[in-house]
Protein backbone atom coordinates (compact mmCIF):
# COMPACT_ATOMS: atom_id res chain seq x y z
CA UNK A 1 0.00 0.00 0.00
CA UNK A 2 2.57 2.42 1.02
CA UNK A 3 4.26 1.72 -2.56
CA UNK A 4 1.68 2.38 -4.10
CA UNK A 5 0.80 5.69 -2.56
CA UNK A 6 4.19 6.83 -3.15
CA UNK A 7 5.67 5.83 0.54
CA UNK A 8 3.20 8.54 2.47
CA UNK A 9 1.15 6.67 5.02
CA UNK A 10 -3.21 6.76 4.69
CA UNK A 11 -5.71 6.38 6.60
CA UNK A 12 -7.56 3.08 5.69
CA UNK A 13 -10.88 4.01 6.83
CA UNK A 14 -11.47 5.69 3.43
CA UNK A 15 -10.82 2.52 1.38
CA UNK A 16 -14.31 0.97 0.11
CA UNK A 17 -13.04 -1.35 -2.51
CA UNK A 18 -10.60 -4.36 -1.09
CA UNK A 19 -8.81 -6.65 -3.14
CA UNK A 20 -6.90 -10.27 -1.34
CA UNK A 21 -5.46 -11.97 -3.93
CA UNK A 22 -3.79 -15.44 -3.15
CA UNK A 23 -5.11 -15.14 -0.05
CA UNK A 24 -4.48 -18.81 0.27
CA UNK A 25 -0.80 -18.67 -0.01
CA UNK A 26 -1.03 -15.35 2.25
CA UNK A 27 -2.44 -17.46 5.31
CA UNK A 28 -0.45 -20.51 4.34
CA UNK A 29 2.76 -18.27 4.94
CA UNK A 30 1.28 -17.53 8.43
CA UNK A 31 -0.07 -13.86 7.39
CA UNK A 32 -3.34 -14.35 8.39
CA UNK A 33 -3.05 -12.18 11.72
CA UNK A 34 -1.89 -8.84 9.86
CA UNK A 35 -4.43 -9.52 6.99
CA UNK A 36 -7.65 -9.80 9.71
CA UNK A 37 -5.87 -6.67 11.27
CA UNK A 38 -5.88 -4.92 7.68
CA UNK A 39 -9.39 -6.07 7.16
CA UNK A 40 -10.66 -4.96 10.85
CA UNK A 41 -9.34 -1.44 10.74
CA UNK A 42 -11.14 -0.81 7.44
CA UNK A 43 -14.80 0.88 7.13
CA UNK A 44 -17.03 -2.03 7.48
CA UNK A 45 -18.93 -0.77 4.52
CA UNK A 46 -16.44 -1.83 1.83
CA UNK A 47 -16.31 -4.29 -0.78
CA UNK A 48 -14.29 -7.04 -0.83
CA UNK A 49 -13.00 -9.71 -3.21
CA UNK A 50 -10.98 -12.62 -2.49
CA UNK A 51 -9.26 -14.86 -5.04
CA UNK A 52 -7.48 -18.30 -3.81
CA UNK A 53 -6.68 -20.82 -6.63
CA UNK A 54 -7.16 -23.54 -4.00
CA UNK A 55 -10.39 -22.96 -1.58
CA UNK A 56 -9.61 -25.17 1.18
CA UNK A 57 -12.48 -25.06 4.67
CA UNK A 58 -10.03 -22.88 6.21
CA UNK A 59 -10.38 -20.16 3.57
CA UNK A 60 -14.29 -20.96 3.21
CA UNK A 61 -14.85 -19.66 7.37
CA UNK A 62 -12.35 -17.09 7.41
CA UNK A 63 -14.44 -16.16 4.12
CA UNK A 64 -17.65 -16.57 5.75
CA UNK A 65 -15.90 -14.25 8.52
CA UNK A 66 -14.71 -11.45 6.38
CA UNK A 67 -17.19 -11.13 3.86
CA UNK A 68 -20.55 -9.78 4.07
CA UNK A 69 -22.71 -11.97 1.62
CA UNK A 70 -20.35 -14.21 -0.35
CA UNK A 71 -20.81 -15.08 -3.40
CA UNK A 72 -18.45 -17.97 -4.56
CA UNK A 73 -17.18 -18.39 -8.40
CA UNK A 74 -15.71 -21.52 -8.30
CA UNK A 75 -13.92 -23.36 -11.52
CA UNK A 76 -13.70 -27.14 -11.41
CA UNK A 77 -13.95 -28.79 -8.40
CA UNK A 78 -12.72 -27.90 -4.64
CA UNK A 79 -10.26 -30.67 -4.92
CA UNK A 80 -10.88 -31.84 -8.23
CA UNK A 81 -7.90 -31.80 -10.85
CA UNK A 82 -8.90 -31.64 -14.49
CA UNK A 83 -8.69 -35.25 -16.26
CA UNK A 84 -7.12 -33.93 -19.43
CA UNK A 85 -4.16 -32.61 -17.38
CA UNK A 86 -1.27 -34.77 -16.41
CA UNK A 87 0.85 -33.57 -13.13
CA UNK A 88 4.57 -35.20 -12.23
CA UNK A 89 6.34 -33.85 -9.64
CA UNK A 90 10.47 -33.59 -9.82
CA UNK A 91 12.56 -33.44 -6.93
CA UNK A 92 16.09 -31.80 -8.30
CA UNK A 93 18.69 -29.82 -6.63
CA UNK A 94 18.67 -25.97 -8.38
CA UNK A 95 21.47 -27.17 -11.14
CA UNK A 96 19.92 -30.35 -12.70
CA UNK A 97 16.54 -28.25 -12.86
CA UNK A 98 17.41 -26.70 -15.95
CA UNK A 99 18.27 -29.67 -18.26
CA UNK A 100 15.56 -31.74 -16.57
CA UNK A 101 13.57 -28.80 -18.42
CA UNK A 102 14.51 -29.17 -21.57
CA UNK A 103 14.32 -33.49 -21.64
CA UNK A 104 10.90 -32.99 -20.23
CA UNK A 105 10.05 -30.24 -22.84
CA UNK A 106 11.54 -32.81 -25.47
CA UNK A 107 9.07 -35.12 -24.53
CA UNK A 108 5.61 -32.91 -24.34
CA UNK A 109 6.15 -29.93 -26.62
CA UNK A 110 5.22 -32.34 -29.74
CA UNK A 111 2.07 -33.34 -27.91
CA UNK A 112 1.15 -29.30 -27.73
CA UNK A 113 1.73 -26.56 -25.19
CA UNK A 114 3.48 -26.63 -21.89
CA UNK A 115 3.44 -24.76 -18.89
CA UNK A 116 6.31 -24.14 -16.78
CA UNK A 117 5.83 -22.46 -13.32
CA UNK A 118 8.49 -20.60 -11.53
CA UNK A 119 8.51 -19.14 -7.82
CA UNK A 120 9.20 -15.14 -9.31
CA UNK A 121 9.15 -12.95 -11.65
CA UNK A 122 12.67 -11.95 -12.13
CA UNK A 123 13.22 -16.56 -12.56
CA UNK A 124 10.41 -16.37 -14.91
CA UNK A 125 11.71 -13.64 -17.66
CA UNK A 126 15.31 -15.50 -16.58
CA UNK A 127 13.91 -18.87 -17.85
CA UNK A 128 11.89 -17.33 -21.09
CA UNK A 129 15.21 -15.90 -22.63
CA UNK A 130 16.69 -19.39 -21.87
CA UNK A 131 14.26 -21.14 -23.21
CA UNK A 132 14.42 -18.72 -26.63
CA UNK A 133 18.17 -19.22 -26.74
CA UNK A 134 17.74 -22.64 -27.32
CA UNK A 135 15.15 -22.35 -30.20
CA UNK A 136 12.10 -23.10 -27.47
CA UNK A 137 9.23 -20.39 -28.54
CA UNK A 138 8.14 -19.66 -25.58
CA UNK A 139 6.42 -16.42 -23.48
CA UNK A 140 6.51 -15.10 -20.05
CA UNK A 141 3.60 -14.13 -18.31
CA UNK A 142 3.55 -12.92 -14.54
CA UNK A 143 2.08 -9.87 -12.43
CA UNK A 144 4.89 -7.38 -13.53
CA UNK A 145 3.61 -7.45 -17.04
CA UNK A 146 0.82 -5.52 -18.21
CA UNK A 147 -2.56 -5.98 -18.78
CA UNK A 148 -2.80 -5.54 -22.29
CA UNK A 149 0.40 -7.55 -22.54
CA UNK A 150 -0.61 -10.89 -20.45
CA UNK A 151 -3.84 -10.37 -22.60
CA UNK A 152 -1.89 -10.87 -25.64
CA UNK A 153 0.25 -13.83 -24.22
CA UNK A 154 -2.46 -16.19 -23.19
Amino acid sequence: MLAANGGKVTNVRRVTYVVVDEADRMFDMGFEPQVMKILDSIRPDRQTVMFSATFPKQMEALARKTLHKPIEVMIGGRSSVCEDVEQNVVILDDDQKYLKLLELLGIYQPQGSVIVFVDKQEHCDELMKNLLRNSYPCMSLHGGIDQYDRDSTM
